[in-house]
């Protein structure tokens, strides 16, 4: 793991792989991916923290602080990663066709 990764971001890499221990290859990356945003927004959220949460515009009007955006977009891309990564409710998780044969079969009583 890369060192400069926040102490959060490494638990996050560890609890995915307990989830899918099979990540490998292009998975593994974006997982590493996923891990780095998650640590990139902690930090910019530490700098945003620092600053008071604002900032001055170009025209000297009080903004929000660029680095509470810059985190939001960061922890954005890794959730939309991990969720393609880990599907709700975990690996073992039914999908929405499943779920939808089960209904049928329970509606006109098919067997399973």
């Amino acid at each position: 793991m890369p060192e400069g990764w926040t102490e959060s971001a490494r638990d996050l890499f560890h609890e995915v792989l307990d989830e899918r221990p099979e990540l490998a290859g292009a998975e593994l990356g974006a997982l590493e991916q996923a891990c780095a945003l998650a640590s990139a927004a902690e930090r910019l959220d530490e700098v945003a923290l620092a600053a008071g949460m604002i900032a001055k515009g170009s025209t000297g009007q009080t903004i929000v602080h660029p680095a509470v955006v810059e985190a939001r977009l960061a922890r954005t891309a890794a959730a939309a990663i991990l969720a393609r990564l880990v599907p709700a409710g975990g690996a073992g998780a039914r999908t929405n066709s499943q779920r939808a044969r089960d209904a049928a079969r329970a509606r006109w009583g098919a067997k399973a």
